[in-house]
């Protein structure tokens, strides 16, 4: 049989951290057929890649792409990074599965995408991802507070024996149908709502079926060693592989911590508990301005958030307490307000003065007007902290972001140029630039580090019967050009992205094929 593409002539880095090489790569059938010197064509097409890397495709450890597919089955964002595989359900919030009040507040969410959900367990989730038919690869953890949502809404309490008994029940089925682990979001309702002794619990059915847990942990400022310890703490008492999410510090009093927190996670490595991290290489974060608000104004879920913004006596009450996120308005940013897309850009300090109000008066009234939906990005880190994470051999890269384009429903606002500019990021500046990790560790960081953290069979790795996952970038030109101001722009250097062995991104430009498919533990990766 005739092989289907060829890379001739460029540097294989192969995602092991082994060193480059030149070589060309014959892909057949899906697959990595050969890798060596002067293979033949065979009918193949022959992509020249001299002068260029070819590496495994990229992995989003951390992304929020849960629904874009459904929205823009390209992926763009994602694709044009050369990322090949997503991995959703992150921080606490996965679409599926899906009743009672996780499936009203998911609803609620595809309906300002116009998106019909089909969907309610696991599996189904999975088999609609793949009707699709996305240009990328997806797979997903089990979001903790959708867990909770589903068995016990949004009660700011422990579960009861019962209660947590289906909880473990319902995340081992989902991930019987082929979830990856579970992720908790421990700053945000109802999953800020579980103690230490629910999430071991949690921990030790995903222990039992050879998954992954992973954690935007419970504080990343003032308390951040605590949180640390916290899900060190769950990984030492339940046995599961643990992923501190998005590691930082926050806030300018916190900047140097970091040193603190890795040491921390060294040390629970050296004593037996399986811990590493992943992280962006930007020093904003993004996520909900509901986050300013106190936990204990969520309980219920957002529809009784935003009633119980409209009593002054809870405005007064929340003036009374020490909200961290609170106290820095002019680094809060409105990234996405649908009602007011005129805001994007603009900090809540500015808008609330142009308003003639106070900051909190001001975000209550656009958390109700919205339902409790405004993006933002939060200006919060420190750039050293940022180089001192990244060159730590554990931490993966990972976006933080769900896969956007510069047109169509997902184009306006103005988000995190992480969606764009990651993995671009990382190669242009922090590898050709300022040489805080060789490009060899940077791709492994992005491909086989992760693919061995989520134990994909095949895949994050060149190498002869792997999966045809794979990117063709120009390491002298690679680099995001998304900006804060002008996020909505693919970065450069990214020539071809092949997804399954079709070529998904060819010449920086989108095709037509839409070979991803959802990759399901136990089958396509993880397992016991």
């Amino acid at each position: 049989m005739s092989a289907d593409l060829l890379m001739r002539g460029g540097t294989v880095v192969d995602g092991t951290g082994a060193p480059e090489r030149r070589a060309d790569v014959l892909v057949r059938d899906g697959r990595i057929a050969a890798v060596g010197r002067d293979l033949a064509a065979d009918g193949a097409r022959v992509i020249d890649a001299a002068g260029h890397v070819v590496a495994p495709g990229f992995i989003d450890i951390h992304s929020h792409s849960d629904e874009a597919m459904f929205v823009n089955d390209a992926l763009e964002s994602a694709l044009h990074m050369g990322v090949t595989l997503v991995v959703c359900g992150n921080c606490g919030g996965s679409s599926a599965p899906v009743s009672g009040l996780a499936e009203a507040e998911l609803d609620r969410e595809l309906a300002r995408l116009a998106v019909k959900r089909t969907w309610s367990s696991f599996g189904e989730y999975a088999d609609a991802v793949d009707r699709v038919k996305p240009a990328i690869n997806v797979c997903s953890f089990v979001g903790h507070g959708t867990l909770r949502s589903c068995v016990m809404g949004a009660e700011a309490r422990p579960p009861t024996a019962e209660e947590l008994d289906r909880m473990r029940t319902l995340l081992g089925r989902s991930m019987d149908e082929g979830a990856i682990g579970l992720a908790s979001g421990l700053i945000y309702p109802p999953s800020a709502f579980a103690d230490t002794a629910e999430l071991a619990s949690l921990g030790k059915v995903v222990k039992e079926k050879g998954g992954l847990y992973a954690s935007h942990i419970r504080n990343e400022s003032t308390k951040l060693l605590e949180a640390v310890g916290e899900n060190i703490e769950i990984g030492r008492r339940s046995g599961v592989r643990v992923e501190l999410s998005h590691h930082k510090a926050a806030g300018q009093k916190n900047w140097g911590r970091v040193r603190e927190s890795t040491a921390l996670i060294d040390e629970a490595r050296g004593s037996g508990v399986d811990v590493t991290a992943d992280q962006y290489p930007y020093t904003a974060s993004s996520t909900g301005l509901a986050v300013t608000i106190p936990n204990w104004v969520h309980e219920g879920g957002t529809a009784r958030m935003c009633e119980r913004l409209a009593d002054p006596a809870v405005r007064e009450r929340i003036r009374g307490e020490e909200v961290e996120t609170g106290r820095a308005w002019d680094r809060i940013v409105i990234a996405r307000a649908r009602q007011h897309p005129e805001w994007a850009g603009k900090s809540v300090a500015d808008l609330a003065r142009s308003a003639g109000r106070d900051p909190l008066e001001w975000t209550a009234d656009a958390l109700i007007e919205h339902e409790g939906a405004v993006d933002i990005v939060h200006h919060s880190m420190n750039e050293d902290d940022v180089r001192y994470v990244m060159a730590k051999r554990w931490v993966a890269i990972g976006s933080d972001s769900r896969a956007n384009a510069p047109y169509g429903p997902l184009s306006f606002g103005k988000p995190h140029p992480r969606s764009y500019g990651t993995f671009a990021r990382v190669l242009g500046k922090y590898v050709r630039e300022e040489r805080v990790l060789t490009l060899v560790d940077a791709v492994r960081k992005m491909t086989g580090l992760t693919a061995s953290r989520l134990r994909l069979r095949d895949r994050g790795i060149v190498r002869e019967g792997a999966r045809a996952d794979l990117v063709v970038f120009d390491p002298a030109t690679i680099v995001d050009t998304a900006t804060y101001d002008d996020p909505h722009r693919y970065p450069v250097g990214i020539e071809q992205v092949i997804v399954n062995g079709a070529v998904a991104l060819d010449r920086g430009e989108t095709t037509r094929e839409r070979a991803g498919r959802f990759l399901r533990h136990g089958r396509d990766l993880g397992g016991r």
